[in-house]
């Protein structure tokens, strides 16, 4: 494959394959240190992948922020409910 060569769909479903056994903070690392990936699309599509990935993970986070936030008002409904329901009780 020359310098401006774009990969085939195989070779990039490796590389994807080798960054995924390779994990996110290696990945990370190697790009940082510019060392493991040639050719330069290799680095660019290394680049992608771990682009995607920490996306997915703040997707992740910000739907477990979202939960815990609506669980977290629906438990202080449920419990000014539960006081009112007692307040009444007492009352009648």
């Amino acid at each position: 494959m020359g310098p401006h060569a774009q990969p085939s769909d195989i070779e990039e479903a490796k590389w994807r394959a080798e960054f995924e056994k390779l994990g996110r903070e290696t990945v990370r690392v190697a790009i940082l240190r510019g060392q493991g990936f040639t050719p330069d699309r290799k680095l660019e599509i290394a680049m992608l992948w771990l682009r995607e990935r920490e996306a997915a993970t703040e997707g992740r986070a910000r739907i477990a922020h979202w939960y815990l936030k609506w669980t977290f008002v629906a438990a202080v409904i449920a419990a000014i409910a539960a006081v009112t329901g007692i307040v009444l009780m007492l009352r009648g």
